[in-house]
């Protein structure tokens, strides 16, 4: 990009070179800021002891509804999600060197640390929720992301089209406690979690 800029600088103006520093400098200084944040942030997750983890996690928990969630573990994926509706996309933002894919995210995952993809893609995968016997019956499925599903350390086959609901021939049933991992680096994780009508943690 630096290149880019210079190619249409004037030749030795002094006032474009300060310029050409300043924003050099400027960018310095986002990488820093960006690198001491995350140095930060773990460094502050480890001084609290793992009962104080434990016990803040279980005070969430013990609040949820009854239903079936996703509990976003990674650093990008912190969150609580609930699956309520019969399709949930998950996927992130278009970053400044692609293109916006135009279709609703349920959810968006900001994994692009220096602002371009990483590992989640615009559309990464999809949870369907079907009835069988009366019973909701939850499915994941990959949209062709270019780093994979993982389920339980599994690859998941994508769908080859972008059709809605559940493609039976690649959608994985989820069981509770699975792990889900956007990408195979362990990074952008969820878990599958299915809260019963009498959720034990509010007793």
């Amino acid at each position: 990009m630096l290149g880019n800029m210079a190619k249409y600088s004037p030749s030795g103006n002094p006032a474009w070179s300060s310029k050409m520093d300043s924003f050099q400098n400027a960018i310095a200084k986002i990488e820093k800021m960006i690198r001491v944040s995350r140095l930060n942030d773990l460094d502050s997750l480890m001084k609290v002891g793992q009962e104080q983890r434990i016990s803040e996690v279980g005070d969430s928990i013990a609040k949820l509804d009854q239903g079936a969630y996703l509990i976003g573990c990674g650093p990008y994926t912190q969150g609580i999600y609930r699956l309520s509706a019969s399709e949930t996309i998950f996927g992130r933002q278009a970053t400044l060197h692609e293109e916006p894919v135009g279709k609703v995210l349920d959810f968006s995952i900001n994994d692009s640390v220096t602002f371009r993809p990483r590992e989640v893609s615009r559309r990464h995968f999809k949870i369907t929720q079907n009835r069988i016997d009366s019973q909701a019956v939850y499915f994941i499925t990959d949209l062709g992301s270019t780093c994979g599903t993982y389920l339980n350390g599994a690859s998941l086959e994508p769908q080859r089209d972008d059709g809605s609901g559940t493609d039976t021939s690649v959608a994985k049933p989820l069981a509770d406690l699975d792990v889900i991992s956007l990408g195979p680096n362990l990074v952008n994780l969820f878990l599958f979690l299915v809260i019963p009508g009498d959720n034990p943690g509010r007793g």
